[in-house]
């Protein structure tokens, strides 16, 4: 049974290898035009990585920072823009008040 075995299966497979091994045209093609792009997206990786070393470094924690302070500076200068009314308020009561004085007590 192995004599069989042998004398059947094993040329069918060497067969079968040799065949495999042939170049086809149409493969070796498409292996070449497979390679290409392989170094082309190997080229395109290396330019984005050398990119990427070049970035500035991440500084989305000093920006929240800055916005912090600039939402407190906000606020004080709502602040000042209050007290600048109430100061111009009272200004234009004390200027009325001495508006009257002055024409209460004239100079003469």
């Amino acid at each position: 049974m192995t004599e069989i075995l042998f004398k059947r299966i094993v040329p069918a497979c060497f067969a079968l290898v040799m065949v495999s091994c042939g170049d086809d045209p149409e493969l070796v093609a498409k292996s070449e035009k497979q390679k290409a792009e392989i170094a082309n997206l190997e080229g395109e990786l290396r330019l984005i990585e050398e990119k990427l070393k070049t970035m500035p470094a991440d500084v989305s924690e000093e920006l929240e920072e800055v916005r912090k302070e600039v939402e407190a500076q906000g606020a004080e200068v709502e602040q000042l823009e209050a007290e600048i009314k109430e100061l111009t308020a009272r200004r234009q009561d004390l200027q009325k008040e001495f508006e009257t004085y002055r024409s209460e007590y004239r100079v003469k």
